[in-house]
Formats: C-alpha cells, structure tokens, sequence
C-alpha cells in the first residue's frame, strides 16, 4: 500500500509542479475551477465517512449495516462520476477543451487521472460488500465476519479511498489557490 501511495503522490506531484513551471514559463493565465468540481469534493468526503462506517459495522459484525454502508459507499462514488462527466461535459459547451489551454489541458489530465484512480477502487469495495449480501441472505454472514482475509481487504480498501479523496482535495486546493494568483 505504502508503494501505492508513494507513486501516486508522485504522479499527482509531478503533473502539479509541471502546471506550475507550464504556467510561469508561458505566463499562461489562471484556470477557473468549475463549481462542480468543489461540489464534488464534499460528495468524496462523505464517500469516506460512508467506506468507515461500512468498517466499522464489519467490526461490529453487523451485515447488515455494513452492507448498506458499502452500497451507499459505492452509490456516492458513483454520483461523483457522473458529476465530473457533468461537470466535464459544461467545460465542453463554453468551448473550454484540452487544447484551448495548456492549463485546462492540465485540468483534463488532472482530473481524467483521478477520476481513472476513483474508478480502480470500486470492485476492490465490491468484492468485499456483494458476498457479504449475498452470505446475509443465505444466512452464512458470521463466517465473512471471522474471515481475517476480509477485515485486512477492506480496511485496505478504505485506506485508499481516503487517500484517493485526499488527492482530490488537495488537487481543488492547489488549483483554487492558483486560479488566485
């Protein structure tokens, strides 16, 4: 996990300090973050809180509530897609594309990146919460719950959700801040 972290804080690093050397060497001009964009933020906060209330009703061994938890986990990620496709698509009718601007390119890039990583989480959540729901039904679920195997899954799971979500808020930062100056 911590080989996970480093590359993408790596690869989220080096496309930031490229916009800023991009942006100073060719005097570009400030982007304008869509305000969907900062929506989106607080739609992957509580994906978050939602992915550690899923953990903790697993500690508790709840299924039931864990499996809501993870659904709803799955369903705010899920509205954060399709609002950066929304979101993405109301850049595309102001004539606002990947080659109007190298920092909008990099705003595409950015953002296509994350949207990529966000959507690589959602079958490692799924491969935890669908047998968990269908074990509940067949009323087999205690024996997910003493499975070790499935604790250390999802707690993994959760950690690169929110460090996935920590990406993104900081990405929003860095060009709020940007768009600034």
């Amino acid at each position: 996990m911590v080989l996970i972290f480093f590359g993408i804080s790596t690869l989220f690093g080096a496309l930031s300090l490229a916009y800023l050397y991009t942006r100073i060497d060719r005097n570009m001009n400030s982007i304008h973050i869509p305000v969907l964009f900062v929506f989106n933020t607080f739609v992957l906060a509580f994906s978050s809180y939602s992915i550690q209330r899923c953990r903790k009703y697993f500690d508790l061994q709840f299924d039931r509530l864990c499996v809501r938890w993870g659904i709803i986990t799955i369903l705010a990620t899920l509205a954060f897609l399709c609002l950066q496709g929304i979101a993405w698509y109301q850049l595309f009718t102001r004539n606002i594309i990947p080659g109007s601007s190298g920092a909008y390119g990099f705003l595409y890039a950015i953002s296509i990146l994350h949207f990529l990583h966000v959507i690589a989480g959602i079958p490692f959540l799924s491969r935890i919460i669908f047998p968990l729901m269908l074990a509940s039904k067949q009323g087999t679920s205690p024996l997910i719950f003493i499975d070790d195997e499935q604790r250390r899954k999802l707690k993994y799971t959760a950690w690169y959700w929110h460090f996935i979500d920590i990406v993104w808020i900081y990405l929003m930062v860095f060009f709020l801040v940007n768009s600034l100056v």
